[in-house]
């Protein structure tokens, strides 16, 4: 290379440059010490930055890029920014290298890309299902948030987010429904996948979550009168053979219980006691924020027809620790969640009845049809009650009334379901609870 006593003054100069017939010549640009355009034979033009390295004194150059992509303009411009790194210290090079990874960086943690990785993480985790509906969710967060680097989003933007989720997701009454909640708890994930990874600092979805404006379900669709309740029941003995044995098995403890479906799903054999009839339940619900409400522990008598459901779910499963055992679900080994309510939206009850609704239905029915006490109602609902000193009950308390109870309850879902005309005429008159027990 050989550096000629051509002076760039102008782009007009530039182009008078006559390229050599071999080799690559150098010219000094004027007014611009260190910046250098590099001409080669075929006429291609590089602008050239030479520098001495700020600390270890060894000469480097650097390249700007090419003209007339790179204007004169441009150049001068880079190189004063170069001046002024090397006047602080800066190694110009390195300064360029870490803009780039910088950069890259960011290209590489936008909210979408972070938002489908951490869903990719999901596939080997939850069931094609789950996923199914969540994979809407990640499409929605990421249409307002995806080209934003993760590691920018401040709470104000994240709480915006969701408010306008919120406004677009209301029922029919105009209250909101839990949309935007469940999209903050997906927003939560997909930051805290950020942070491990070293893309944000912070979880603003987390901390505007409480500032969403709440939501309740409303009541779950329930059966309550006794001709329908059978003809449910009858349908309910026709999905044998189209369903999972253990599925099948768990609506119709469901119906005879009715404990709530998540406490069914989770029972383990241990607590399972078929020589006594009775089962030693630990409500879900008595352990979380409605404490006050539910009890932790229960006694659940047995009908002679909850033991021989039982008895058969137990030849599939007896040998695991789950009575619901499912050897394909890869979180907890036990049925899913939706199997229930699956199978009854498969029969036509999709807004007529669910799995939780079982125990609207027995709630009406014993209370209303049979007559039960109310109190003895509650406690097998698995609900808290007082006696009038503000006492509450036991686990054992009134155990002769509730497996009473809880025999005649079966014998009237199968007079239900046989439509033998006997349900609407049957008078239970227990004994009330005294007031000094």
């Amino acid at each position: 290379m050989t550096t000629q006593s051509i002076t760039i003054k102008s782009d007009r100069s530039i182009k008078s440059i006559v390229a050599p017939a071999k080799g690559e010549i150098l010219c000094k640009v004027s007014g611009n010490p260190k910046l250098f355009l590099r001409v080669n034979a075929s006429g291609a033009k590089l602008w050239l930055y030479r520098y001495t390295h700020p600390i270890l004194k060894t000469k480097h150059k650097l390249s700007l890029g090419n003209y007339p992509s790179v204007t004169l303009a441009q150049a001068t411009a880079i190189r004063s920014e170069y001046e002024q790194l090397l006047k602080q210290g800066v190694d110009p090079k390195a300064y360029r290298e870490q803009q780039i990874k910088d950069e890259q960086k960011i290209l590489g943690s936008t909210f979408e890309k972070m938002a489908w990785q951490h869903f990719e993480q999901l596939k080997n985790k939850q069931k094609a299902t789950t996923l199914k509906r969540k994979h809407g969710r990640y499409e929605l967060l990421c249409s307002y948030l995806g080209d934003t680097p993760i590691g920018d989003i401040e709470p104000l933007q994240m709480l915006e987010v969701l408010k306008d989720i919120q406004a677009n997701s209301l029922k029919d009454d105009g209250t909101p429904t839990d949309k935007a909640d469940r999209c903050a708890v997906i927003a939560s994930d997909i930051f805290n996948h950020a942070i491990v990874h070293g893309y944000a600092t912070s979880d603003p979805a987390r901390l505007v979550k409480p500032m969403l404006d709440s939501y309740r379900y409303g009541n779950r669709p329930s059966i309550t009168t006794p001709p329908e309740f059978g003809q449910l029941m009858r349908d309910i003995e026709t999905l044998k053979g189209s369903i999972d044995d253990s599925v099948l098995n768990s609506i119709k403890l469901l119906a005879l219980l009715f404990i709530r479906n998540g406490d069914l799903r989770r029972l383990r054999w241990c607590d399972v006691d078929l020589t006594n009839a009775q089962i030693d339940l630990q409500p879900m619900k008595g352990h979380g924020a409605s404490k006050l409400r539910m009890v932790k522990d229960m006694i659940v008598p047995l009908s002679r027809q909850a033991v021989q459901v039982l008895a058969d779910q137990h030849e599939i499963t007896g040998h695991t620790e789950y009575v619901f055992y499912s050897a394909t679900a890869t979180k907890h080994h036990i049925v899913n969640e939706n199997a229930a309510n699956d199978a009854l939206k498969s029969l036509g009850y999709q807004g007529k009845h669910c799995a939780h609704g079982f125990r609207a239905s027995a709630r009406t029915m014993l209370r209303h049809k049979l007559k039960y006490n109310i109190d003895v109602i509650e406690m097998a609902l698995g609900h808290i009650t007082r006696d009038p000193n503000g006492t509450a009950y036991d686990r054992w308390e009134f155990i002769e009334e509730r497996s009473a109870m809880m025999q005649h309850w079966a014998d009237y879902i199968d007079d239900c379901s046989a439509g033998t005309g006997k349900t609407d005429n049957v008078i239970k008159m227990p004994r009330k609870l005294a007031s000094n027990q």
